[in-house]
């Protein structure tokens, strides 16, 4: 296991007994492939049974769509990409798909044909489409990720100080520019997020903006309402 997330680990089950300096005195130069093998089964990361919510500013949202489009990967498998090799790095992230391929795409869903529910004698059905109500250039993001990188990402985010969905959007925002992009990076990603947006983030309810039917089917996060009136 990686020495930092494995020592954190530790740190929280036994917060007395631990000693980070009896860790670093007992710690020995470690093998790229004995990272791998201290991770143990990792079949678990086959699980994205987490769910993750952050926001992206529009302009990210776009490049991490056409990234995920030019590799033939869905938005949530190119996240989950992201935040593995972010935090057990490349090497691990290779070794681990070799061992287990399509370990982090999307399961395979069972589509059912809708069946339209019959109105009721004299009424018609009106649907109405929602969306959070974020802030202006903001992209509401929500992906299931194994729980276990769930936790690690938890880990990482707690040591720097920070909320989980600042952490995360951080890195999806690193990967995708590069940090030698940082002088023009806020120009480039500008967005306008209202304080509903770390509210979303954070599993509180957020006021919802009525949209048309294509940006209800464009965003990642919407609902559709329906009402019966009459005739």
């Amino acid at each position: 296991m990686w020495p930092f997330i494995e020592n954190e680990k530790m740190r929280q089950q036994m917060p007395r007994q631990f000693n980070s300096g009896d860790a670093v005195q007992q710690r020995r130069p470690m093998k790229f492939s004995q990272l791998v093998e201290d991770m143990g089964d990792f079949s678990d990361l086959k699980q994205h049974d987490s769910a993750m919510k952050f926001w992206l500013p529009e302009p990210a949202n776009e490049a991490l769509e056409e990234l995920a489009r030019i590799n033939g990967h869905s938005m949530s498998e190119a996240l989950r990409q992201f935040f593995v090799t972010h935090c057990y790095g490349v090497y691990a992230y290779q070794i681990m798909t070799d061992a287990i391929p399509g370990l982090f795409r999307d399961p395979e869903s069972i589509r059912f044909s809708e069946v339209p529910n019959k109105p009721p004698a004299g009424k018609k059905r009106i649907d109405t489409y929602w969306v959070p109500e974020l802030g202006k250039n903001v992209a509401s993001i929500k992906v299931w990720i194994p729980s276990r990188v769930r936790q690690d990402l938890q880990l990482l985010a707690d040591h720097v100080g920070i909320k989980l969905s600042q952490y995360v959007r951080e890195i999806v925002i690193s990967r995708l520019l590069g940090h030698g992009t940082l002088p023009k990076r806020p120009e480039m990603i500008a967005a306008s997020p209202l304080p509903s947006a770390d509210d979303w983030s954070e599993d509180r309810e957020v006021p919802m903006r009525q949209v048309n039917e294509d940006e209800y089917l464009q965003s990642k996060v919407s609902e559709r309402r329906t009402e019966w009136v009459d005739i």
